[in-house]
């Protein structure tokens, strides 16, 4: 993602991407994904932080929902988030569960939120992730090239030119 997009939701939501600016070790430091998904990401940044607000919680709050990383992992967004009652495992593996990943048919351990509500907004925009292009937002497809990708016919068509693909 372009630095101008990373920065309007690093200052949009500062509690929720507070790693991004720690001097701390993490992976929050970048988006790892295309410019198509920022949309998608900045709503679900703004549902996340309604749904703690829901809870209770204020952003100063150590509770408060924390982004662990968002990147793009066999086609479809990837958003690791910890809530409530994870901040004791938000590095180790035990904070994630063994869940079969929806695309590629891949095992792997992810961190998932301990707040319900938060873990179905989190599945929901990364299935939604693969109806969206990566690159621009419009609607796409999932392509099989030398890697799997979320494209609109037009951006795939630009792929292709560039890389000789096919």
């Amino acid at each position: 993602m372009n630095e101008a997009n990373e920065k309007q939701l690093f200052e949009k939501f500062p509690a929720l991407y507070r790693d991004a600016s720690s001097a701390e070790p993490s992976c929050m430091r970048n988006f790892y994904c295309g410019d198509g998904w920022f949309d998608l990401i900045f709503k679900l940044s703004e549902a996340i932080e309604q749904e703690a607000y829901r809870a209770g919680l204020k952003p100063s709050d150590a509770g408060w929902p924390r982004a662990l990383q968002v990147k793009e992992k066999f086609a479809t967004l990837r958003y690791y988030v910890s809530t409530v009652g994870d901040e004791n495992h938000e590095d180790d593996e035990s904070a994630g569960e063994m869940k079969l990943e929806s695309a590629g048919g891949m095992l792997s351990f992810r961190p998932v939120a301990s707040n319900t509500n938060i873990r179905k907004l989190v599945t929901e925009a990364e299935q939604k992730s693969a109806f969206i292009c990566a690159d621009c937002g419009q609607p796409g497809e999932v392509r099989h090239s030398s890697w799997m990708h979320v494209a609109c016919d037009k951006c795939e068509a630009i792929k292709e030119a560039e890389y000789g693909r096919r």
